[in-house]
């Protein structure tokens, strides 16, 4: 119910006092697919990050590739959205979005997420299990980026109203946070077109691609200091 009760308290402070609907036709719509996707990577790096430093008595103890750790808690993570997903679905439908033919390319779009999530998942266990006064600070840094990526505003429009200027701009559209919540947006919302159309889905493809391996070597570079601080 975590998501839930997050959309109705962005609803309710964005979208009807701040007035931060924007452009968008179905803002509850919006936020319902913003929320519980921003939750399923904001969560598997967050629990994924505490993975070896929360777990070290069987780091020590048992002699295993440390990265099932991370691993498991993106998995985790993945059941925890499956069983909130028929909530979003419900509100999708109730909202006015019709059931076509481009939500076959939200699973695409979650197994995306899942790898760019593993990825940073691994790279945030590592970093937490060298130095983890990291992971009081962690939950903020999540927090932030999950607003400037666009969970409870339409960002491309309200960059525009602010005249951030063009490169700005383009780094905010290109941050794996927007890239992902436009692709589900895209998938499950026919009343919502984002700013980069196809564009996200190769920058999709692009940042898990790059993320996921990229992750697992520099987890794995440090197999054998796991459990020894």
């Amino acid at each position: 119910m975590d998501p839930v009760i997050t959309m109705a308290i962005y609803w309710f402070l964005f979208g009807f006092l701040l007035g931060g609907r924007g452009s968008v036709a179905n803002y509850t719509g919006f936020l319902a697919a913003g929320v519980f996707t921003f939750a399923i990577i904001r969560q598997s790096i967050m629990v994924g990050s505490r993975s070896i430093s929360g777990n070290e008595g069987l780091v020590r103890s048992i002699h295993f590739p440390r990265a099932v750790l991370p691993i498991a808690v993106v998995i985790k993570q993945l059941r925890v959205f499956l069983y909130a997903l028929p909530i979003m679905i419900v509100i999708l439908l109730v909202t006015g979005e019709p059931i076509t033919w481009d939500w076959l390319l939200a699973p695409v779009a979650l197994l995306l997420i899942l790898m760019f999530s593993l990825g940073i998942a691994l790279v945030m266990a590592r970093v937490v299990a060298t130095v983890q006064d990291v992971s009081e600070v962690l939950p903020y840094i999540l927090r932030i980026w999950g607003y400037m990526s666009g969970v409870m505003i339409p960002i491309a429009d309200r960059l525009s109203r602010l005249g951030v200027p063009p490169w700005a701009t383009f780094i905010i559209e290109v941050n794996p946070g927007t890239v992902y919540l436009n692709c589900m947006r895209d998938a499950l919302m026919s009343s919502y077109f984002s700013p980069w159309g196809a564009w996200n889905w190769a920058l999709a493809v692009g940042w898990a691609v790059v993320i996921l391996p990229w992750g697992m070597w520099f987890f794995w570079r440090a197999e054998d200091r796991y459990g020894r601080g």
